[in-house]
């Protein structure tokens, strides 16, 4: 097996892992009621997908 000769640095490895940070997740507005959601989502407030009603709502 392979080892390394000598200590990897602290920049070194950080420059290796630059493109490893998480990023936000997107949101978009539910077109039917506005709620902010995850693309290609139901919409959990109203049940709403791409202008049909998937799920029926649970609320009052």
């Amino acid at each position: 097996m392979a080892n390394p000769k000598r200590k990897l640095s602290r920049a070194s490895k950080g420059h290796r892992r630059a493109h490893l940070a998480l990023e936000r997740t997107q949101l978009v507005r539910c077109t039917h009621c506005g709620a902010m959601i995850k693309p290609h989502t139901i919409c959990k407030a109203c049940g709403h997908y791409r202008g049909r009603q998937i799920l029926v709502a649970e609320n009052g």
